[in-house]
């Protein structure tokens, strides 16, 4: 399966995950660095649709802190 061209960070986001959730039935998927770093990339593009802004930047602060972990990790 090709993936197709995407628009968005998001959207991107969305087709990785799900490209590897479709080819592999793994019970570990979700858990491994790689797949936490673009799990915290889908939720910081998320947060920037919450509307009060101290939480937004709490989800953020979350989202960067996971990403900077688990991207050390990824070998």
């Amino acid at each position: 399966m090709a993936l197709r061209k995407v628009k968005s960070r998001l959207d991107f986001v969305l087709q990785i995950t799900n490209y590897f959730n479709g080819h592999w039935e793994d019970p570990e998927w979700g858990r491994r660095p790689a797949n936490q770093v673009l799990i915290a990339l889908a939720i910081r593009d998320l947060a920037s649709g919450v509307g009060d802004a101290a939480l937004q930047k709490q989800i953020l602060d979350a989202a960067d802190k996971a990403i900077a972990k688990n991207a050390a990790a990824v070998k």
